[in-house]
């Protein structure tokens, strides 16, 4: 994730490469960043350099990582979180009252295609959360939410590009059972993806009405969606995302 954003930030010309400091314990996920980031042997040496501070490590690891920074936090350093569960309160309590922005990015920050969420503390001003959301915006959509909401948008945003993935998967394993074996059929399939949900975004009917165009009476949509209907796939979505969400607040209890 880390290396989705800063290639969408260098991309953008917003900041260039050799403005952007980079620590990481395994030296190989360097090439994972643009020519020109500087790599540096410590996370001190890191936010030393720093206005920005961008904490992407697994929520398991953010204690640890805090009490290295911990002398670092002083000054008008913003750090911003892009880790599932951490609540800024609990960043706070280690690093005292700085400047926090939490975030809940996707992995198609990649292409250029992402979603973010983002919330701060009171500590940042609009110009630098203004400078934050324009970071991720460089590589997508973003949104402003209470932080009451981040653990619930994870599922909705974060998570799904996996939901979705596999069903993308399911209608593979589906096409090759009926003895579909077009060099073109991923693609096909994908596009049937990005079409079907640009007209959820573009045309004036909602979801239902768009879902009836398709399906004609005793036709054979409607029996394949009824197929859908009688394995609950809906509800089975809905406690999908529930997991997920609780996993999160799991997360948040043990930080």
């Amino acid at each position: 994730m880390a290396s989705a954003i800063v290639n969408g930030i260098v991309k953008s010309k917003i900041i260039n490469s050799e403005n952007i400091y980079l620590y990481d314990k395994n030296p190989t996920q360097y090439t994972k960043f643009p020519d020109g980031c500087k790599s540096v042997d410590s996370i001190t040496k890191a936010c030393e350099n720093a206005n920005y501070i961008f904490l992407s490590v697994k929520p398991q690891n953010i204690k640890e990582v805090l009490a290295e920074i911990k002398e670092m936090s002083s000054g008008n350093k913003v750090f911003v979180s892009i880790c599932a569960g951490i609540t800024i309160s609990s960043i706070e309590s280690t690093l005292g009252r700085v400047k926090i922005v939490r975030t809940m990015p996707n992995t198609p920050l990649l292409i250029g295609h992402g979603v973010t969420a983002l919330c701060r503390n009171n500590e940042v001003t609009d110009k630098e959360f203004s400078f934050v959301t324009s970071l991720f915006a460089s590589s997508g959509f973003t949104t402003e939410l209470n932080e009451d909401k981040i653990n619930a948008i994870t599922a909705v945003t974060s998570s799904s590009p996996a939901y979705i993935y596999y069903f993308i998967k399911s209608m593979l394993e589906g096409a090759s059972r009926l003895g579909l074996e077009d060099d073109n059929l991923l693609e096909m399939i994908c596009k049937t993806f990005i079409g079907s949900a640009t007209m959820v975004m573009k045309d004036d009917r909602n979801v239902d009405e768009l879902i009836r165009m398709v399906k004609s009476p005793n036709g054979t949509t409607e029996k394949a969606l009824n197929v859908l209907e009688e394995n609950n796939i809906l509800e089975t979505i809905c406690k999908a995302m529930k997991s997920c969400v609780d996993r999160a607040e799991e997360l948040t209890k043990l930080n």
